[in-house]
Order: structure tokens, then C-alpha cells, then sequence
């Protein structure tokens, strides 16, 4: 079975699975919690998906705190996204939608339907994606070497940003939201960060600052990391 911007699905012909199992155990299987958005206001769940200018989805690990510290100052969250502290925000004076995902891919794909009808009424689409600069493959990988991050884009158009070369790839939210939008020639620009600190710092926050920023983003020029508590330094 083909699956347009997901690449290939394919679905075993055997039996022999289900031939192992006794009847009992399967009846002693429990049903699949649906996920579900769980929004600040009980109402607001059976409210239509607000029409933003913009919806930006920031994907990876540990983005929580720098998200909400940068983006979303005058907003107020909507609701939490089932997905490790993740949630979606609205700012009424930008009209921009904030969808802050911390990186689960064991239901990237679940989450991603669950966001869909906020992509579908929006007028662009913005999605990064944060990963470690390990992950990043390339024949000149010594090109990179002292790199603060490796900026690579889709669809972005955009001189000073490289298009995102094989065998890279993005995965995750960001992805089905971006491969919906595609298929649905909406407008869609994707951003992958390879940066070599997560969760990041001032300084690797900065590289991301600007493509956000040249993509039309609304956000702070500037971002300060939390404090650490315990430096983990004996005297």
C-alpha cells in the first residue's frame, strides 16, 4: 500500500501471529486509549479550530522552555497536546498558533491528526524540527565540524538556507503536518536545525532565532536558558 509523503506501508499476508496467540490472551487485550486534546477550557473542545495567519510547529527534545519563552510572551495556551508536556498556544494579537511538541514518535502520527484541522484553516505553515548535529550525514561532515548548527530547509526558498539533501530526512509531527499541506498544495515551509546543544543554549538558540525570524515568525531576538539549580560542583 502506497502512502503519498509517508513512503511506503506495508502489511504482513501471514497469519502466523495471530495463529501463536490463545484465544484467551486476546480477549484479555485491553482497547487503545484514543488521544485526545485536552483543552483549558471545557468548552473550547467542541469550539471550531481557530483560523490562524500562521501556525508554527516547533519539534524535538527538551523545546518546551524555549518555545514558550520565545514565542508565546502574549499568548495563552489552548490546550495540552498528549505528547510529553507538549501543548498549542494562540496569540490573538499576531494571530499565530503555536504547536510545541516535545518529540514522541511513538504517537507522532496520532498527534499529527489531531493538530490537522488547525492546519487546514491556516494560512501558512511553519514547522521546525530540533536535532542533535550527530544526526546530521553528509559526505563533507568535516565541513561542519565547528558549526554552532546546520540550517537545511524544505520548500524554503530562501538563498542562505540549503535544501534538506538525502539520506536526512525529517520525521515526526512536523512532518505530517507538512506532507498534509503539500499534498494539499497549501503553503508549507519546513526548517531542520541540527544544532550541537540541546536542550539549547543563548548561543545555539540564536541560529534558530533568525530562521524564524526570516521566515516571518513572531518572536523575541533574544533567549535565556533557565537556571540550573545544582552546578553538580564540589569545593
Amino acid at each position: 500500500m502506497s502512502c503519498p509523503g509517508f513512503g511506503e506501508l506495508n502489511i504482513p499476508s501471514s497469519r502466523a501471529f495471530w495463529d501463536d496467540c490463545e484465544e484467551d490472551e486476546l480477549e484479555n487485550l485491553k482497547p487503545v486509549e484514543k488521544l485526545q486534546l485536552q483543552f483549558d477550557n471545557e468548552s473550547a473542545g467542541e469550539a471550531a479550530p481557530v483560523e490562524s495567519e500562521i501556525l508554527v510547529v516547533i519539534e524535538g527534545v527538551n523545546v518546551t522552555h524555549f518555545a514558550t519563552s520565545l514565542l508565546s510572551k502574549d499568548s495563552k495556551r489552548v490546550c495540552a497536546i498528549p505528547a510529553k508536556n507538549s501543548s498549542l498556544h494562540w496569540s490573538p494579537s499576531s494571530k499565530q498558533l503555536l504547536a510545541i511538541i516535545n518529540e514522541d514518535l511513538t504517537s507522532s502520527g496520532e498527534v499529527a491528526v489531531l493538530l490537522l484541522p488547525y492546519a487546514k484553516v491556516a494560512k501558512k505553515v511553519i514547522t521546525l524540527t530540533l536535532k542533535p548535529k550527530v544526526e546530521f550525514k553528509s559526505e563533507d561532515i568535516q565541513h561542519y565540524r565547528d558549526h554552532i548548527a546546520i540550517v537545511r530547509g524544505i520548500g524554503a526558498n530562501q538563498e542562505n538556507i540549503t535544501e534538506l539533501e538525502a539520506p536526512n530526512f525529517i520525521a515526526g509531527v512536523a512532518a505530517g503536518i507538512a506532507s498534509w499541506r503539500d499534498q494539499a498544495e497549501s503553503p508549507v515551509t519546513s526548517f531542520v536545525i541540527y544544532t550541537d546543544k540541546l536542550p539549547l543554549d543563548a548561543t545555539a538558540a540564536q541560529p534558530v532565532i533568525e530562521v524564524l525570524q526570516s521566515a516571518g515568525v513572531a518572536c523575541s531576538s533574544s533567549y535565556i536558558p533557565p537556571r540550573k539549580e545544582n552546578s553538580y560542583l564540589y569545593m
